[in-house]
Parts: C-alpha cells; sequence; structure tokens
C-alpha cells in the first residue's frame, strides 16, 4: 500500500504539478481550499500533508494555513506535515515549528529537495523502493 499524502494549495498549477510529480509513488490527494482539506485530511488521514499557509480567507497572512497545522497534528497525531510558503520570515517559521511541523519550504522551492524530505519521512515507503532496486 503506498503511503498517502494530502496537497493543500489554492493555487491549483502547484497542486497539480505536485500531483504529477508524486503520484506514482504515493496515494496524493489534493485541496485548494480550507474546508475540503479538513475534510480530505479526516477522510483519508494522510501519511504526509504539505500545506500552504496563506489561503483564503487570510491570503496576505499565515492564519489559514497555521490553522489546519494545529487540525491534522491535533487530530491525526501520526501524520507529518511540511509547509511550503512564500512567507518564509523567521518569525512563521517558528510558529509553524511550534506548531508541529516536520519540515519548512519556502516558495518557490526545489523539487528536489521537497522529494527527499517526504522520503526520510516515509522510511517504510524507502525500503519498499530499495527492494525492488535489488
Amino acid at each position: 500500500m503506498k503511503p498517502r499524502i494530502l496537497i493543500v494549495d489554492d493555487d491549483s498549477t502547484i497542486t497539480q504539478q505536485l500531483y504529477w510529480t508524486l503520484c506514482d509513488e504515493y496515494d496524493v490527494v489534493t485541496a485548494n481550499d480550507m474546508q475540503t482539506a479538513i475534510r480530505r485530511a479526516t477522510f483519508y488521514k494522510p501519511d504526509i500533508s504539505i500545506l500552504d499557509l496563506q489561503m483564503p480567507p487570510d491570503k496576505d497572512s499565515p492564519a489559514s494555513g497555521l490553522r489546519l497545522l494545529e487540525y491534522i497534528k491535533g487530530h491525526l497525531s501520526n501524520s507529518r506535515v511540511l509547509i511550503m510558503s512564500s512567507n518564509s520570515a523567521s518569525e512563521v517559521r517558528n510558529q509553524c515549528f511550534a506548531a508541529g511541523a516536520d519540515g519548512f519550504f519556502p516558495k518557490p522551492f526545489e523539487l528536489q529537495d521537497m522529494l527527499a524530505s517526504i522520503c526520510k519521512l516515509t522510511p517504510v515507503h524507502r525500503l519498499e523502493l530499495f527492494a525492488h532496486i535489488l
């Protein structure tokens, strides 16, 4: 069974790009707004969530993304969360890590760095991939 990843960003181009990048190795679910993200996180229980911070209705603030991060960490304690945001101020990063984020990527980010972090958060999956190589 593939690990499940939830990708949340109000920019559908980003969610589509990450979907196509990850869909061969992971079971990928996407959401483009806060309400859909909460429903899909609750229903699908992702192993990893990749969240944008600045989403409507607080597009100029990390408040929505931080609420979603706190929701996921509070309701899905085994889920890992990676943050991707154009707001990479140290105060915002510190808030994310204090709320339980497992990683932070400033936008634009290097896709290879994101993939490496995802791999680190799914050790069982890495072993399965390694077994296929052998």
